[in-house]
């Protein structure tokens, strides 16, 4: 699940002044790795328990038959256009994660818990190494003026994305031809998540057996 789906679930779990710590926390690890940091403390609680989530979630996320049947179909797809293994992987994993995300970003209260996780300061955390405090600012800036991922509506946003994230990896970095295929799959696949998106969710409350 991508950083906007951890806020989302954060959302079932936690309410009034502690939710929006816990759907922070629910990100962070996430913009830890956006960024190129290490979470080592949280220093607060409800922080605390957003990461724990976070990690929950994913568990149970990744195996959720929904979420499966999903990548089986994107990688299906981009190995038929001729993709090769690893942007195939990668793609079909990120892809159907972004897709998910410019579902989720429809709903009100979802813009909410994530514009108030944004607003939390995040000083209590501490990070393994110098200089990843100063680059998770960095990035927790960005986010907060790009506000909400709106773009992620429209699978070509969420293409240019995956190939952002896998520049500069040899073994993961589309070439011209497989780009052009992970942005057409991408475009085939939107209706598809819009529709599983509801099952998805069940899916995953199940699974943390959590109440929506």
């Amino acid at each position: 699940m991508n950083y906007f789906g951890h806020a989302v679930v954060a959302s079932w779990t936690a309410a009034g002044d502690d939710l929006a710590g816990v759907a922070l926390g629910a990100m962070l690890p996430d913009f830890a790795v956006m960024c190129g940091a290490r979470v080592i403390g949280a220093g607060n609680a409800s922080i605390e328990r957003g990461i724990a989530l976070h990690h929950a979630t994913d568990a149970v996320f990744h195996h959720a038959p929904a979420v499966l049947a999903l990548f089986r179909d994107a990688g299906a797809r981009l190995t038929a256009r001729g993709c090769r293994r690893g942007p195939t992987r990668a793609a079909a994993h990120v892809g159907i994660e972004l897709l998910l995300d410019g579902v989720l970003v429809d709903d009100a209260l979802h813009r909410e818990v994530y514009a108030a996780a944004l607003a939390v300061d995040a000083v209590s955390v501490t990070w393994r190494h110098d200089g990843d405090g100063a680059r998770f600012a960095a990035l927790h800036a960005r986010l907060r003026r790009h506000g909400m991922p709106d773009d992620l509506r429209r699978p070509r946003a969420a293409a240019e994305r995956i190939f952002r994230m896998l520049a500069g990896r040899r073994l993961l970095a589309p070439d011209a031809a497989e780009r052009t295929a992970i942005a057409e799959v991408l475009d085939e696949l939107a209706t598809p998540v819009a529709v599983a998106a509801p099952t998805i969710t069940r899916q995953v409350a199940a699974g943390l057996q959590l109440q929506r």
